[in-house]
């Protein structure tokens, strides 16, 4: 069984029609149709194994903070992989628990943070096939991207 973490990149004002009505979230990362205004699934998107994410990070804590609790040790990646539980969406189960969305000021913090964390992330790289952001080495540059871009990020785990 797999777990896949999922965030897009969001304009403000489709959050707060998200905000407004949780169900939009199946149709940012759902639904083959029409994308809503303001979203690009082509450049917006992010996946990456929950599991190998969330092995890499216990073993990190481990080694430096001899615990696995990553979460504890490392929250700015607990807050970009909505693990934190402090940002979710009442009213939308994502697949492994609700849904949870950070915004602009939100994700220019964790960006700052996953750098402070020691988060050495590598160049962005794309799927050639899809043209989303995937990979752990993407995680940092996306939310930096986000950043720069003033945008908000929705997310969960399918």
């Amino acid at each position: 069984m797999s777990m896949w973490l999922k965030l897009a990149k969001i304009d403000v004002e489709l959050l707060e029609s998200v905000r407004a009505n949780p169900d939009l979230i199946g149709t940012i990362f759902f639904n083959g149709g029409q994308a809503p205004a303001g979203f690009q699934r082509e450049t917006d998107m992010f996946g990456d194994d929950h599991r190998a994410l969330s092995a890499l990070a216990e073993a990190r804590a481990e080694a430096e903070h001899e615990t696995v609790r990553w979460r504890k040790c490392y929250p700015w990646l607990a807050a970009a992989t909505g693990e934190d539980g402090q940002n979710d969406v009442e009213g939308y189960e994502f697949g492994y628990g609700p849904a949870f969305v950070l915004d602009p000021g939100q994700v220019t913090a964790v960006a700052r943070g996953l750098m402070g964390e020691g988060w050495r992330f590598g160049a962005a790289r794309r799927n050639a096939a899809e043209g989303a952001h995937e990979g752990f080495e993407d995680l940092g540059p996306f939310y930096a991207a986000a950043a720069r871009e003033g945008k908000a990020i929705v997310g969960g785990v399918s």
